[in-house]
């Protein structure tokens, strides 16, 4: 079973969060491109991340500034 908190995922299942993905931050009521994820301890990765507590986002196609958000508040973007 898939879930948005890092759970366990079924063999063959993309990451949640990924990189590149296209997500609503539910906290914050905007939508972002997730660019980087950090882990609980605060180590960043470029890439999938075992079980990351936030993302950093970049606004989708305004120049706003770029948001730290809790993974737990983030949904797939329709």
């Amino acid at each position: 079973m898939t879930t948005t908190t890092g759970g366990p995922e079924p063999f063959g299942a993309s990451p949640w969060p990924a990189i590149g993905l296209r997500v609503l931050d539910a906290g914050a009521g905007r939508v972002g491109v997730v660019l980087l994820l950090r882990d609980a301890a605060g180590k960043v990765y470029t890439e999938g991340a075992g079980r990351p507590a936030r993302a950093l986002l970049r606004p989708e196609g305004r120049r706003e500034p770029r948001w730290w958000a809790e993974v737990g508040d983030l949904r797939s973007a329709p």
